[in-house]
């Protein structure tokens, strides 16, 4: 998006919430510009359209971009909607073929269930506990994917370095050294 498609944008925004006090002065506006910049013009505009059909209250960046991600990647399925994706992968392919089943379910489904165990899954003899341990494992995996998604590509990589250069170094060995 440009400053003249972002422009339009912000006096919508504006002119949706006269009462509040929305993107006062020129560093507002270029903050707001700096952390929406990376999203098209037509998918902010629809997003901001939802946004004002449904909420009462002006919203934030996090909103914008959260429901620009919704819009554009689907929502992550809830902690339901996962689980029965996994028992509908343990029909299809039971204990025998692991790598098959967890290839079929999507990241953070995948993840979830790696965490646990597919074999675990499958011999389980608790369901209900099994089912309790995949909600939490899931919801925190949902989350920090969901989280990830909104953000910019370059904020996402600014982080990863940060990480990089903030991981400590293994136990005996170099930090510049495999």
């Amino acid at each position: 998006m440009n400053k003249n498609e972002f422009a339009a944008i912000a006096a919508a925004l504006q002119t949706y919430y006269p009462r509040f006090n929305l993107l006062p002065n020129r560093e507002a506006m270029a903050l707001w510009f700096q952390e929406l910049s990376d999203i098209p013009a037509d998918t902010l505009t629809a997003a901001l359209r939802k946004w004002v059909s449904t909420e009462q209250w002006p919203p934030t960046i996090a909103d914008l971009r959260g429901l620009c991600t919704s819009l554009t990647e689907g929502e992550v399925p809830d902690w339901g909607e996962a689980w029965a994706e996994v028992t509908k992968a343990v029909r299809r392919y039971g204990w025998a073929r692991p790598d098959e089943a967890l290839a079929s379910l999507p990241p953070a489904i995948r993840t979830a269930a790696s965490r646990i165990g597919w074999m675990q899954i499958c011999e389980s003899e608790n369901p209900e506990a099994l089912r309790a341990q995949f909600r939490q494992i899931y919801e925190h995996t949902a989350r920090t994917e969901t989280e990830s998604r909104q953000l910019p590509p370059a904020l996402q990589k600014t982080i990863a370095m940060i990480g990089v250069k903030t991981m400590p170094a293994l136990e005996g060995h170099d930090a510049d050294t495999p």
